[in-house]
């Protein structure tokens, strides 16, 4: 049986997490003996299977200051050097920058096979040395790198290492069977952290809105995740809208409150590859996204199974709101052919190219 040991930030709720346990369930399910090491000790906010091992390595850091800060965190990857040791996992799988280059830096030194998964695309922090160095210096130790779009490796990794695999989230959640859109509200969804606001665009987001209100005032905007709410509750203030919006927390029944809105909005100024655009397809809504630097130009077909923005365009972001809006016909086909779209997402497709790639890592 193959083992192998996954490495994350946390285990709390997130893109990179959400995929992290998709795959890890998966690999059990095809026989894999699978354990996940969180540097931090939160709860799974995503259900794992009983199989899956969770390990929490002694991480309390005093951040009382930099020198406290620095030796604590030097203990929590001790201690994780010392559970890759005994464990002698087949197979190590790190997610999210520093955490990538540290455990792939463990797994040279223990002589274990390592594929990092970076969840973000090249120009995240890459101003940042121990950043660039990372990316420049160390991935290319690893056995093998995965990224998320064609155009982090064709534009960035393809240039300096040949171990570089182009590997798509797998769709954590099932597509509908059929299309009920007259049960659907007449509201507009984002999903995203509220702490990261200027990442998911919600400040030009909550602007373009106080434009559509005027206009469609029984048309809702709802935001859905967790974080610090205090600055979009300063805006939604400014512009004078908190009877049309509603911000709902963090949820975990994010497909049910899928299936009952019509349009989703993808304004963020930069992604990866966004999971929850392409869950938004697969439950038939009629998406809109920016087309940011990276992700939602390898997801959506202008105009067939969503609508491009031209990036930051909020004059063009209101008016392709207020066509989904007003025409009904377009929403529906457009949800008709996401979920077409998001079917190329499915765990059982992404998860073959996962078998083939751990394969040829611990063969090679």
């Amino acid at each position: 049986m193959i083992k192998i040991i996954f490495v994350i930030n946390s285990l709390a709720s997130g893109g990179a997490e959400r995929v992290m346990s998709v795959l890890a369930n998966e690999f059990v399910d095809i026989g894999y003996d699978v354990s996940i090491i969180s540097k931090a000790h939160y709860p799974p906010f995503y259900k794992l299977k009983e199989k899956i091992r969770v390990i929490f390595p002694q991480n309390k850091i005093n951040y009382k200051n930099k020198i406290s800060t620095l030796w604590g965190r030097l203990n929590v990857y001790r201690n994780i050097y010392n559970i890759l040791k005994q464990e002698k996992p087949d197979l190590v799988i790190p997610f999210s920058t520093t955490t990538n280059g540290t455990v792939i830096l463990i797994c040279k030194i223990l002589r274990l096979k390592v594929i990092a998964c970076e969840h973000s695309n090249y120009k995240v922090n890459i101003n940042s040395f121990p950043t660039w160095f990372i990316k420049r210096w160390i991935y290319p130790k690893a056995n093998f790198l995965t990224v998320l779009t064609k155009r982090d490796k064709d534009q960035f990794y393809g240039h300096f290492m040949k171990n570089v695999k182009v590997m798509p989230n797998p769709l954590p959640i099932k597509p509908i069977d059929n299309q009920n859109n007259s049960q659907r509200e007449k509201t507009i969804l984002a999903i995203g952290s509220l702490s990261r606001w200027k990442i998911k665009g919600f400040d030009n987001l909550l602007k373009i809105y106080s434009q559509i209100v005027p206009k469609y005032p029984e048309w809702k905007l709802k935001i859905a995740g967790g974080g610090n709410p205090d600055f979009i509750h300063s805006l939604v203030k400014k512009y004078n809208i908190s009877k049309e919006i509603e911000l709902l927390g963090e949820v975990k029944n994010i497909q049910e409150i899928m299936q009952k809105s019509s349009i989703f909005v993808l304004p963020s100024r930069w992604e990866g590859l966004p999971m929850v655009l392409i869950e938004a397809m697969s439950q038939g809504m009629a998406c809109i996204a920016y087309d940011c630097f990276t992700g939602p130009a390898d997801i959506i077909t202008n105009n067939v199974d969503g609508i491009l923005i031209e990036d930051q365009n909020e004059k063009e972001f209101i008016q392709k709101i207020s066509l989904l809006i007003e025409n009904e016909s377009l929403r529906k086909e457009l949800g008709r052919n996401a979920v077409k779209t998001s079917e190329n997402f499915l765990p059982d497709k992404i998860v073959a190219q996962w078998q083939k790639l751990i394969h040829e890592t611990i063969h090679e």
